[in-house]
């Protein structure tokens, strides 16, 4: 009886390693885009006395965007963080306005917005403001999605779910994106590329 107890707990482990083993490959056998892997944007002033950079990180169909602000020029003193999330699509191949140049439709579609305060001074202000409802604690993300487009907290003018619409191109460590101005092609895609500012890590 003991021994029938023992190749039955064995076989149990056995199953279950096989389980996990086979989640962590299905994981890692989910669709890569070329984008894959992290991008940054070096730190530059983004208001009188605020520092920011900014860092997307794409893996298989998702897409995060991490803006970081700064009170100082070396962007070393943190004040806020601002994730946003989206999910990825990566369509055909575009031609651009000049004929030669060529570039890869993405589309994203906003998931969520997260924040985080970074000093107890911010965490007071915003508490006192009742911004994005409120309750507020240093260094703890809160999830501000459904209040984003609020104007008591980002006031961003695209909700959960918005879709939009770009042409990137990777040259060498750099990364290409549309132009807003430009014209758009007749699905709604840019037509002219420029440097986005952002590099590969």
């Amino acid at each position: 009886m003991k021994n029938s107890l023992k190749y039955f707990f064995l076989i149990l482990v056995v199953v279950i390693c096989s389980s996990c083993a086979e989640k962590e490959e299905s994981d890692d056998a989910e669709p890569t885009t070329f984008l894959e892997g992290t991008w940054k944007k070096a730190c530059s002033q983004s208001g009188s006395d605020r520092y920011s950079e900014f860092i997307k990180v794409y893996k298989n169909t998702s897409y995060t965007l991490y803006a970081k602000d700064y009170s100082d020029s070396t962007c070393s003193t943190a004040y806020r963080t601002t994730r946003y999330t989206y999910t990825l699509a990566v369509g055909s191949d575009a031609t651009m306005a000049d004929g030669s140049t060529t570039a890869t439709k993405v589309t994203t579609t906003t998931v969520g917005v997260y924040e985080t305060a970074k000093t107890d001074a911010l965490v007071s202000d915003l508490n006192d403001d009742s911004y994005c409802g409120g309750d507020w604690e240093k260094d703890l993300e809160k999830d501000i999605t459904s209040k984003a487009t609020e104007d008591t907290c980002l006031d961003l003018d695209d909700a959960t779910g918005t879709v939009y619409k770009d042409v990137i191109k990777i040259k060498g460590t750099d990364l290409w994106w549309g132009v807003g101005t430009s014209d758009k092609d007749s699905e709604g895609y840019y037509t002219v590329i420029e440097d986005s500012g952002y590099d590969k890590q």
